[in-house]
């Protein structure tokens, strides 16, 4: 080979090194698995230009809140788990922070991706500001107005650290625009829309088996999930929120997956056995599959979180949301889903509804506001063409 030969292939070979992007994905809790599964699937089938790297701080680290949301999605065991535990929002987040800071600094990532609202998306964001690399917002843009909720603060703060900001809805691209922060905005769809649509075939296979393991009959019971501090904490809340389920439960079977802190808050504040008696089945967490099984088969959700207010959405379940604002004001829309904060008003609005046939079927005729269910595909192009 000749000297110039040589140097053209050096020269080449150094310019495919340069040209992959290290890609760093930093995730904790179960809503972000849902959320980045299709985006790492995305990258991992179809852009070899891109090494991704996942961090898993810990900080659902019960088997049945992330173990098994890795099996389900698909979702690559991650580079290294930080194993960061509960704890208050300032002790978990400082722990994250401090334990993020060496294998970032390892790595050395041309991005990272925090994607969600928890103290991982937070931590993540401020590791990534502090050591000077650039940084993405998954699912950014969301606004509530209540400074009192964590995620509020945490997603408001790390779109402010962030360099790309993608943008699940087009309320949530104005929110950033509003802001100053258009010019970093990419308006893509939503990942969990991605999720959703790739699970559909599997849910519609495995939802009997889902049914049959806690005898259900479709559309005779309501699906509640609460794992709010401000709604399980506090037990004088809890209680007046499971009488009101069980006045549900006398027209219609409530059916109650326990996040870990509601099930000890149960377990502090009442016989768990007599709920059975009172047609209210409570369980242990759900797989992302048996979830949406349970929320497909469903009359009506009753939920506190944001990512379940969205998948009823899609899947045209009325929904109860137990708070006083969303950040999800796309759901509103037709009644699909209703705010109620006193516990007191519960029971009749999800009794209503429940019963409401035509609030079923103009929920079925909404127009979708979270994208085509190729969100992840966008992503993934803007990151090769802008790093």
């Amino acid at each position: 080979m000749s000297d110039q030969s040589t140097v053209v292939a050096v020269a080449g070979q150094r310019t495919e090194l340069m040209s992959k992007i290290r890609v760093m994905l930093v995730v904790g809790a179960r809503p972000q698995f849902i959320k980045s599964a299709p985006l790492i699937s995305e990258i991992l089938s179809k852009h070899r230009r891109i090494e991704l790297s996942i961090i898993h701080s810990g900080q659902h680290y019960d088997p049945e809140m992330s173990t098994t949301f890795f099996r389900q999605l698909q979702i690559p065991l991650p580079l290294v788990n930080l194993r960061a535990g509960s704890g208050s929002h300032a002790r978990q987040t400082a722990t994250i922070l401090e334990r993020l800071e060496e294998p970032m600094l390892k790595a050395k990532p041309d991005i990272v991706i925090v994607p969600g609202d928890t103290n991982t998306t937070l931590a993540g964001a401020l590791a990534a500001a502090k050591l000077g690399f650039p940084l993405a917002h998954l699912e950014a843009g969301l606004r509530s107005g209540d400074m009192t909720m964590p995620e509020e603060i945490n997603r408001r703060l790390t779109d402010h650290c962030s360099s790309i900001l993608f943008a699940p809805t087009q309320t949530a691209a104005n929110n950033l625009k509003t802001e100053g922060l258009g010019r970093l905005t990419y308006l893509t769809g939503d990942t969990m829309a991605d999720a959703l649509r790739t699970a559909a075939p599997l849910i519609e296979r495995e939802q009997d088996a889902a049914l049959e393991r806690l005898a259900l009959t479709p559309q005779k019971y309501v699906l509640v999930t609460l794992h709010r501090p401000s709604n399980v904490d506090d037990p004088g809340r809890l209680r007046e929120v499971m009488l009101a389920l069980r006045k549900v439960a006398e027209k219609l079977r409530v059916v109650f997956p326990a996040h870990p802190r509601t099930r000890l808050g149960l377990d502090k504040l009442m016989n768990l056995k007599r709920l059975a008696m009172n047609g209210i089945t409570l369980t242990s967490p759900q797989g992302y599959l048996e979830t949406l099984s349970l929320l497909k088969n469903a009359r009506c959700l009753l939920t506190d979180s944001g990512g379940m207010q969205k998948e009823s959405f899609l899947l045209h379940v009325p929904c109860v949301t137990f708070r006083l604002t969303t950040e999800w004001p796309e759901t509103l829309v037709g009644n699909a889903n209703r705010l109620v904060f006193r516990p007191r008003m519960i029971a009749s609005a999800i009794l209503k509804v429940s019963f409401d046939e035509k609030l079923k079927e103009g929920i079925k005729g909404l127009k979708n506001p979270f994208g085509d269910g190729h969100a992840s595909r966008r992503i993934a192009r803007i990151i090769e063409q802008q790093i």
